[in-house]
């Protein structure tokens, strides 16, 4: 591990915390970290985000395009799984024994995204959507379907300011991942295709300052719990920071890690 590194990333970390913070607020952000806020962009108007996920040995970015369709419906694409350096999950084994077993790996994935929100209630909503399309192989022949698609319900505690949120998720190893053996199996968890999501966002300040806190639960690309706060720098631009923590199990796909979103919404 980089100590020097994350020393780097703590300085920008607290800067935010501290300096950023107490300047001003605004509004709230269109997802939690991993699990859908179920905040859909309206029709005619574009959403983006760039998340940034600084490992101790890589950076990961994923990018997310959405335009609302009206009648609670938005439509994109996402470039998922990206690394500005050699992912985590291919570094060089360090030590002989390490190198006989199987290790993690996920490819970057290129996908269309649909959502939809119903509102049976005015404190209760679920939504239903999908990240379908390809993950890149070394040539194109080798690029195999990826899919990823959910269910989420939200409900509104209008006397704590509070919002829970509680889904299931379903996929194949093509946007999880999978274990690529050596020369050994091991005993490694199993990649987890089903599995449930879970959130809680707390208006600290009522459409203006929350703070975050998400899961998705199982052993896969996306296994991980991620805690932190939105802040709003006007309607249009806003941060989303937080703490990535493993789940049980899955510290091999997902070290532990500082998550920075920028959003835009135009």
């Amino acid at each position: 591990m980089n100590k020097k590194y994350f020393q780097y990333i703590l300085n920008i970390f607290l800067f935010i915390t501290i300096i950023i913070l107490p300047s001003g607020f605004l509004s709230a952000q269109q997802d939690l970290f991993n699990v859908p806020a179920m905040k859909i962009t309206e029709k005619g108007k574009n959403f983006v985000q760039e998340q940034i996920i600084f490992y101790p040995v890589q950076t990961q970015f994923d990018t997310t395009y959405v335009r609302g369709l009206g009648n609670n419906q938005e439509i994109g694409f996402s470039a998922f799984n990206y690394f500005l350096t050699a992912p985590y999950t291919n570094s060089p084994a360090t030590n002989i024994s390490a190198s006989l077993g199987p290790y993690p790996t996920a490819a970057p994935n290129f996908q269309f995204v649909y959502q939809k929100k119903f509102e049976p209630t005015e404190y209760f909503h679920v939504s239903v959507g999908t990240k379908t399309g390809i993950a890149s192989g070394a040539t194109p022949a080798s690029s195999t379907f990826a899919t990823y698609n959910f269910v989420v319900t939200s409900t509104r505690i209008e006397s704590l300011r509070t919002t829970l949120f509680v889904g299931a998720y379903s996929g194949n190893p093509a946007f999880f991942g999978y274990y690529k053996h050596r020369l050994l199996p091991g005993s490694e968890s199993s990649i987890s295709l089903v599995g449930m999501m879970y959130g809680i966002e707390v208006d600290v300040v009522p459409e203006k300052f929350r703070l975050v806190c998400d899961m998705i639960a199982g052993v896969n690309s996306v296994g991980v719990s991620v805690c932190g706060f939105s802040y709003d720098f006007n309607k249009s631009y806003f941060i989303s920071v937080g703490y990535q923590i493993p789940n049980p199990k899955d510290g091999t796909f997902n070290p532990h890690a500082l998550l920075i979103e920028l959003n835009a919404y135009f």
